[in-house]
């Protein structure tokens, strides 16, 4: 293949998920399972051990969450400190990190305070220092090269009002009459660290050559035609600074617009910088969810220490372990997932593809450990953290990190839109093709999968024998429905099917990776993780073959019908009876829309 297939294929470069689409189990690519290097670990100890206490010095959560505004003192700080370039070479003050531990340098800063943490992890995926790093040589990248050294807070501007959805952008870049620049219009919102960005990459759509194509254009805030519209408050995450622009004929220099190389394949943003926001989802979410698991993890082994039934302790409940149990072993997957998604890259493999469903994974993982805890605190009241620090309980701020978990799943994507993408862009690109597994690496999978088996307990081997049969049935169910919808408007409009069959192969993924991590922490002497890998496999083989059976269900209600008379109003207004539906109108009464004076 020397013609991408995809937006996330590389030819050449295969990864463990691409090979599941197309209908084979790798474990050779996964076989042993990658661990951080020694050294680089280290390093990672020690600036995790810097950010925790940076973090902690620098905001109160809990008067962030009350205020709903990261202190400007903070802010400034942050300027003058490397965090906001962790992977930037040191030539212009960054740390050069990994991108693992980048990823855990984020985690340890949203384990205190979540809105800080998505400050950094803007900056460090889609923010002017990773775009840097990608730019040719010549004036825009010396002057953002310049600009980040200074300590440049930047925001990218890319949703628009209408949806981030859309393949087009309604924001437009004119070039000029004279041939030197362009007139950006349009408007943006959701742009994280919009409030008091330095410097905006706007996403817009110019007319070149007969062909309409998104460019990423770089706007100075303070231009003639640029206004930032109102900040955004989200239902968690109080305190993230985001808000949007609007943008009337804003001049930008020809030279400030990122010109890439066209893609044969289009997508929602520009090439190079989607790649970008592929990888910046896992600082973005990825991380974030990671720590609000462990943090649950925590309060939950503390909350069952100190909790009798009927003078009975709390953790010698069946379901209690259970729940507990379950929760632990969720937080080892999304380990797994987050390790290999940022570690595969280095056995030269292609990462995009387990990048892409690791923001799905971790965020969906994250909400079931948040869920599990709501319901152990359930005996300690509903309640803020205020409420029970009044009355002498500890004050658990459980209700932050369910509010934050939940837009974890929104945050970069809806969950669902993500899987049927993921189907509709990549897994029946290869059966289109004709592309499937021909049994390349069929003696290297079958050599680890001997290796993998006697590594693994009885109950792990059974798993495992599992997933081979289901990757078998999901190659057989994909190749079925290619053949059953031979136009791609067809096959695209079965979405629900589409979304199950990305379930189905994203949960093959995660189970054998959890395999995999297990045999490896098995190895370092690590007595518990088969059993955390066992607790895993069995909910995640009971979620397979319900997402197999939804891929193969010929017929469904029809929720079409009913969804369009209820829409037009003709059927099922019963539903509404007895209530008040009327919305009041929002207190705007707030702060201003001015961003706070970072200088």
């Amino acid at each position: 293949m020397s013609r991408p297939l995809n937006a996330i294929n590389v030819p050449g470069r295969t990864s463990f998920l691409e090979e599941i689409f197309r209908g084979a189990l790798r474990l050779d690519l996964v076989h042993p399972f990658p661990a951080q290097p020694e050294s680089d670990r280290k390093q990672g100890d020690a600036l995790v051990a810097e950010a925790k206490e940076f973090a902690r010095g620098l905001v109160d959560p809990a008067l962030v969450e009350k205020t709903g505004e990261l202190p400007r003192e903070a802010i400034k700080r942050l300027r003058e400190s490397s965090y906001l370039k962790l992977q930037s070479p040191r030539k212009l003050g960054g740390l050069a990190l990994s991108d693992l531990n980048a990823f855990r340098v984020i985690q340890a800063i949203s384990s205190w305070s979540l809105p800080l943490g998505l400050v950094v992890a803007v900056q460090n995926s889609i923010g002017f220092a990773p775009l840097v790093q990608i730019l040719p040589e010549g004036p825009l990248r010396d002057m953002l090269s310049e600009r980040v050294a200074r300590g440049l807070i930047s925001a990218f501007a890319d949703t628009e009002p209408s949806g981030a959805a859309n393949l087009r952008r309604e924001t437009v870049a004119v070039p000029t009459e004279d041939g030197h620049g362009y007139l950006v219009s349009g408007e943006k919102v959701f742009s994280g660290n919009a409030p008091f960005a330095e410097l905006l990459g706007v996403v817009a759509t110019v007319q070149e050559d007969g062909r309409e194509m998104r460019r990423l254009v770089v706007v100075d805030p303070d231009a003639p035609g640029v206004r930032r519209s109102a900040e955004h408050e989200f239902m968690g995450i109080k305190g993230f600074p985001n808000g949007g622009f609007t943008l009337d004929r804003v001049r930008v220099p020809r030279d400030h617009v990122f010109v890439e190389k066209p893609s044969a394949h289009d997508v929602r943003i520009t090439a190079q910088a989607g790649g970008l926001a592929i990888l910046g989802r896992m600082y973005l979410i990825a991380a974030p969810s990671l720590a609000i698991a462990k943090l649950c993890l925590e309060w939950s082994r503390g909350f069952v220490r100190r909790r009798r039934v009927d003078g009975v302790p709390l953790a010698e409940y069946e379901e209690i372990q259970h729940l507990i149990g379950q929760s632990l072993a969720d937080t080892f997957a999304l380990e797994a997932v987050a390790e290999w998604s940022l570690l595969c890259e280095d056995a030269g493999l292609n990462p995009l593809f387990e990048q892409v469903v690791a923001k799905n994974l971790c965020s969906l993982l994250c909400w079931g450990v948040v869920d599990r805890t709501m319901s152990l605190f359930a005996a300690e009241g509903y309640e803020t953290a205020a409420s029970k620090a009044a009355r002498g309980a500890p004050p658990v701020p459980l209700e932050r990190s369910f509010r934050d978990a939940r837009n974890l799943r929104i945050s970069g994507g809806v969950d669902f839109q993500l899987d049927y993408w993921l189907s509709k862009l990549a897994i029946f690109s290869y059966h289109r093709a004709g592309v499937l597994d021909e049994g390349q690496g069929a003696e290297q999978a079958a050599e680890a999968r001997e290796r993998l088996t006697v590594a693994l307990t009885p109950r792990n081997q059974r798993h495992l024998a599992e997933l081979h049969d289901s990757v078998e049935e999901f190659r057989a169910r994909c190749a079925a429905l290619a053949k059953a919808y031979p136009d791609d408007e067809t096959l695209f409009a079965q979405e629900h099917t589409l979304i199950a069959v990305a379930r189905w192969a994203t949960e093959i993924m995660a189970a054998s990776l959890v395999l995999a991590r297990a045999a490896r922490r098995t190895a370092e002497h690590d007595t518990e993780a088969q059993d955390l890998a066992d607790i895993y496999c069995t909910g995640a083989l009971r979620r397979i073959a319900e997402y197999a059976r939804e891929a193969l269900e010929e017929e469904r209600p029809d929720t079409g019908r009913v969804t369009r008379r209820w829409i037009t109003g003709d059927g099922h207004g019963g539903l509404l009876d007895d209530i008040v539906a009327d919305v009041t109108d929002p207190d705007t009464s707030g702060p201003g829309t001015s961003g706070p004076d970072v200088s």
